[in-house]
């Protein structure tokens, strides 16, 4: 029989901890190691540099760890951050609108994950990339001895959903590039204005670093602002200003250079090493009042 009146057990006697600090991390070492980890799945298998870190959703590999980094960072965001946060340490300063908005950006990473942008984002020559079959029929291996699977080969996943018709709806394709931009915009708005704010009663104190982080924060949340407006303005011209051939050329040539990719990653890496160092992942952010003290003689 359950005794009703025994005490609950002490939160230092469960098997697990959860440290902010260790969280804020794990955050930050993952999207920081997303962009260099896709570019090794490339240089390693020797397969296509992609035109976009989406694009590795059909790769080799590649897809798996995109799909994985991109859920691991925005159920994280989704779950772990309550709205019992704001005035706690470590997030002294925060609001209920700011929970809010981290929710919303880990649902955006999600959706990223799982509507997959449109076109290879590659020039496929024998390579083996994961691809979609449209019209797919016959078998591989589950009745001896084997057979062939024949079909369309597609790099629209929507194309396999004959409900939707072969073309992406316009509402899906941006779908995918809106979450995108939420994602960037809210943690830019994190890095510049929530960070930026006295978290923690050490940053209260002598001794505090809260000036060098301040500038790090500051400076990455404008270049991730800077990164959404770059791509932003990149698609409304090629998609609504210029005429077509002209945006076609540029188009070309924006992809050749892969300057998607790029401002994906640098977009990434500011987040990332934005959220490290609200880890404190060197003791040159931290502050003197957080440091261990000596023990007395």
């Amino acid at each position: 029989m359950t005794d009703t009146n025994a005490p609950l057990p002490d939160l230092r006697d469960l098997p697990f901890d959860i440290d902010l600090r260790r969280l804020n991390l794990g955050v930050g070492y993952v999207a920081l190691g997303l962009p260099v980890s896709l570019g090794l799945v490339s240089l390693l298998t020797n397969t296509c540099f992609n035109a976009s870190i989406s694009h590795y959703y059909f790769s080799r590999i590649g897809g798996d760890i995109l799909v994985g980094a991109l859920s691991f960072i925005g159920l994280l965001l989704m779950f772990f951050y309550s709205f019992r946060a704001p005035g706690r340490e470590g997030c002294l300063g925060w609001h209920w609108y700011d929970v809010v908005l981290l929710k919303l950006a880990g649902v955006a990473a999600v959706i990223v994950a799982f509507v997959p942008t449109t076109g290879s984002g590659c020039t496929y020559s024998g390579e083996v990339a994961r691809v979609f079959l449209t019209n797919a029929s016959g078998s591989e291996g589950f009745h001896p001895p084997g057979g062939t699977v024949e079909g369309t080969i597609s790099y629209d996943f929507w194309a396999s959903f004959a409900a939707l018709g072969a073309d992406v709806p316009t509402v899906l394709k941006m779908m995918h590039f809106g979450a995108a931009g939420v994602m960037f915009l809210v943690l830019g708005y994190f890095s510049a204005y929530v960070f930026t704010r006295e978290n923690s009663t050490a940053a209260r104190l002598a001794g505090n670093r809260k000036d060098r982080r301040n500038l790090w924060y500051r400076t990455l949340g404008r270049i991730i602002f800077a990164v959404v407006g770059v791509l932003a303005i990149k698609a409304a011209l090629l998609e609504m200003i210029l005429p077509l051939g002209l945006a076609q050329s540029i188009e070309a040539i924006w992809d050749s250079l892969r300057l998607t990719f790029l401002f994906e990653s640098l977009g990434l890496c500011a987040f990332g090493l934005s959220w490290m160092i609200k880890g404190r992942f060197i003791a040159a952010f931290e502050d003197a009042a957080a440091r261990p003290q000596p023990r007395a003689a």
